[in-house]
């Protein structure tokens, strides 16, 4: 099962698939904290997450 983790800069839009929960959610971290923007998680399930919900995958 994969988890994509997506968001956009100045430069453009990066999309990335991660293997776990944990790696999809440090993955989209980094993201924010790079300054990206529109950061998504997308479960495998297809539910899109943004950053105020991703504590729901923590659960």
């Amino acid at each position: 099962m994969q988890y994509l983790v997506g968001g956009h800069n100045g430069a453009g839009r990066v999309n990335l698939s991660r293997d776990t929960v944990a790696a999809a959610l440090k993955k989209a971290r980094e993201l924010l904290q790079e300054g990206y923007m529109d950061v998504r998680i997308c479960t495998p399930r297809g539910q899109i997450l943004l950053p105020d919900e991703f504590d729901k995958l923590e659960a």
